[in-house]
């Protein structure tokens, strides 16, 4: 079987899989993106291109099993099928497109391991257009032989077509990166690559910790483009140290430019966290003034972001923890547009164009009321004082003692100002802006048909639109 057939195969076997099991599962959220079906993973590849939002994602074609393809999570940090929490299959990037941020078109798998080359896994990784003018596919490939994943990890790269339909593994320029680039400097956790632009140079970041022996800490490493085609790569140096000495690693790290300021996002085994400063990545310098949580969750990680034809700034993040699922597990989180506040923090909101969603006005709720569906975006306006508890179905917001409470986990606010909270609600999972700064991301209790939301306390009013999901996905 050749390469172009096994794509055909993996492509046709995961439609399948969503016919007979994930199509009919009435928890599967709606309006968030996700595979047709099996175990997604994080955002990677994400770009605008040619009047399209791209969207490439980790996917395994083979189950959907929690957490299928993570092998570096086995007992001995060895891979291999002999492993007690051996997940099998393999790990591919699957590939949609939007025009809207909303509807999206099913295209067939973009990237396959090459298996007969040792290569099993293809991670987190981005895509770009290189100087040549020719898209690209830049990742962190893995194989299951018998090696250690926090040591072994190489970097690859692949080219697209002008449409980038039909994508091409860098055979013969393989890998791009390894660790010679550092001349000695052991770095572990090496991977996730993620590129960037600044005074008309290319730039890309991966994570990683330095030398453990010599108590290094968790950083992000910066690399040049050598050459128009970003298949040669010179180290820069450390770009940034984590503050906390005892943290594993930064994985997917990502930087963007907004207005004066660089952001770095790294996902440090634990809630996302954001860094604000400035960026000289000519003399490898990034120094941080403010520093916060892009998400106090432990559901939402692994971010990728973009910039559109219209300047916004977009950002994904995987989201994780789903139950009792069938034929699929794993989603993306709504898009998130970012800014920086006054005070120079992260400001995010859901972009307007999942205002087209919903159906009709909003429903005031003062006391109770029930709606057939369980896609619902909900706003509560907090008065200052405010104290109480809003229910969506089974599950419980609640408002007191300076804290938002969700899914058990407090989110802190002061309750003795104004503040503004928007809930996007999709059958199984909630996501929560306070602010359009804070952000949380929960499990829910299903919600699919007639959902009874109420409001009690006091200072809260409540408003819900129900949201028409219909005709979200297509297959090319």
């Amino acid at each position: 079987m050749n390469f172009e057939e096994k794509i055909i195969q993996a492509t046709e076997k995961i439609y399948e899989v969503a016919e007979e099991k994930a199509d009919k599962d009435p928890i599967r959220p709606e309006y968030h993106f996700h595979a047709p079906a099996q175990w997604m993973d994080d955002p990677n590849g994400v770009i605008w291109h040619k009047g399209y939002y791209h969207m490439m994602y980790s996917l395994n074609p083979d189950t959907d099993k929690y957490r299928a393809g993570m092998v570096y999570k086995t007992g001995s940090s060895l891979w291999k099928t002999s492993e007690p929490d051996w997940t099998g299959g393999i790990t591919v990037w699957g590939h949609a497109r939007s025009k809207d941020l909303i509807h999206w078109e099913h295209l067939p798998v973009a990237l396959y391991p090459e298996i007969d080359k040792g290569e099993y896994y293809i991670w987190f990784g981005c895509t770009a257009i290189n100087d040549e003018g020719v898209p690209v596919a830049i990742y962190t490939s893995i194989g299951y032989e018998d090696r250690n994943p926090t040591d072994s990890a190489i970097q690859h790269i692949w080219f697209g077509d002008d449409e980038l339909l039909k994508w091409t593994p860098g055979t013969y320029v393989n890998p791009i990166m390894t660790e010679e680039l550092h001349e000695g400097n052991k770095i572990w956790e090496w991977r996730d690559p993620f590129l960037f632009r600044q005074n008309g140079k290319a730039y890309l970041i991966l994570g990683g910790k330095e030398d453990e022996e010599q108590g290094g800490r968790a950083a992000v490493l910066l690399y040049e483009a050598e050459n128009k085609a970003f298949t040669k790569w010179k180290y820069k140096g450390v770009l940034f140290e984590y503050p906390d000495k005892n943290l594993r690693s930064c994985e997917c790290p990502n930087i963007v430019e907004i207005g004066d300021k660089w952001v770095l996002l790294v996902s440090p085994h634990g809630p996302v966290e954001y860094f604000v400063g400035d960026l000289d990545a000519e003399n490898c310098s990034f120094v941080w003034q403010t520093r916060g949580f892009v998400d106090r969750s432990s559901h939402y990680y692994a971010t990728n972001v973009i910039s559109d034809e219209k300047g916004r700034k977009l950002m994904w993040g995987a989201i994780e923890g789903f139950q009792n699922t069938s034929g699929w597990n794993g989603i993306n989180s709504l898009p998130r547009e970012l800014s920086l506040t006054e005070d120079g923090k992260l400001g995010q909101r859901i972009p307007d164009e999942f205002r087209s969603l919903r159906k009709g006005n909003s429903i005031k709720v003062s006391d109770s009321c029930i709606l057939d569906s369980g896609t619902l975006e909900l706003i509560i306006s907090l008065d200052s004082g405010a104290g109480g508890k809003v229910k969506i179905g089974d599950n419980i917001i609640e408002i007191k003692n300076g804290a938002i409470l969700a899914e058990n986990h407090e989110i802190p606010v002061d309750l003795e100002r104004e503040h503004r909270v928007h809930l996007f609600a999709d059958k199984s999972v909630l996501e929560i802006l306070i602010d359009n700064e804070e952000a949380f991301t929960a499990m829910l209790k299903p919600v699919i048909h007639d959902t009874v939301i109420s409001c009690t306390g006091k200072g809260i009013e409540l408003e819900v639109f129900e949201l028409d999901t219909k005709d979200i996905y297509t297959k090319l």
